[in-house]
């Protein structure tokens, strides 16, 4: 007889912890009875680990965004996260967010190293589907965001935090000579920055130039 597949799910809203538990009822994988456990937020989430440690999950699927639980200084998902490895070793963790921030990303990747990790706005249902697979089946799976990336993290291409703000802000229309309403830096270190980024991204054009290839390269 095929084990059990004990599956936990931390996520804010409701219909999305629905849909996760019933793609779970309706996947396609070699298992045996679901017990599928469900959290909104960090409180609960912790709860619900602590209360499994002596029977780990086999997967988990954390949402970055909920609500923090400040007594036991548990602020993102992330943290969650963490937690889970370090009590459930052999779980599987599949991280989900909407941020594209370097910095967030990174250091996911770096603290955490999930098996799975998607971006919400680049991953299909279908896609998401396959992801779980994936994972059960003792593979990594990462959304095109995210596979973006590493590949520029290998090549050497990673924008700091305060960079992609910079491209964001020119991409909304803000004027070079106003950047420095919106950044805590003075006007030539803006440019010494756009100089630079242009340079990393092999730029020789303008302003418009560089939004559109940030956005190529998924960096906004």
């Amino acid at each position: 007889m095929n084990p059990k597949l004990h599956v936990l799910a931390i996520d804010d809203h409701v219909v999305v912890l629905e849909g996760y538990h019933y793609m779970f009822q309706n996947l396609d994988h070699n298992h045996g009875e679901l017990k599928f456990v469900k959290a909104r937020d960090c409180k609960t989430g912790y709860k619900v680990i602590s209360a499994n440690h002596h029977k780990p999950f086999d997967i988990a699927l954390i949402d970055y965004s909920i609500p923090q639980y400040e007594d036991q200084q548990l602020h993102t998902g992330a943290d969650l996260a963490r937690l889970v490895r370090e009590t459930m070793p052999d779980c599987k963790i599949i991280l989900m967010t909407m941020h594209k921030e370097i910095d967030i990303i990174g250091s996911i990747l770096n603290t955490i190293d999930p098996e799975g990790f998607i971006n919400k706005s680049d991953c299909s249902t279908e896609e998401l589907a396959q992801a779980f697979k994936e994972v059960l089946n003792g593979n990594t799976f990462y959304s095109q965001a995210i596979s973006n990336y590493l590949k520029r993290r290998k090549k050497g291409i990673v924008l700091e935090d305060i960079d992609v703000r910079i491209i964001l802000l020119l991409a909304k229309g803000i004027k070079n000579k106003n950047l420095s309403n919106y950044i805590p830096l003075s006007e030539s270190a803006i440019e010494k920055r756009k100089y630079k980024i242009k340079r990393l991204l092999e730029i020789e054009g303008n302003d418009e130039d560089l939004i559109h290839e940030a956005r190529t390269q998924g960096f906004i």
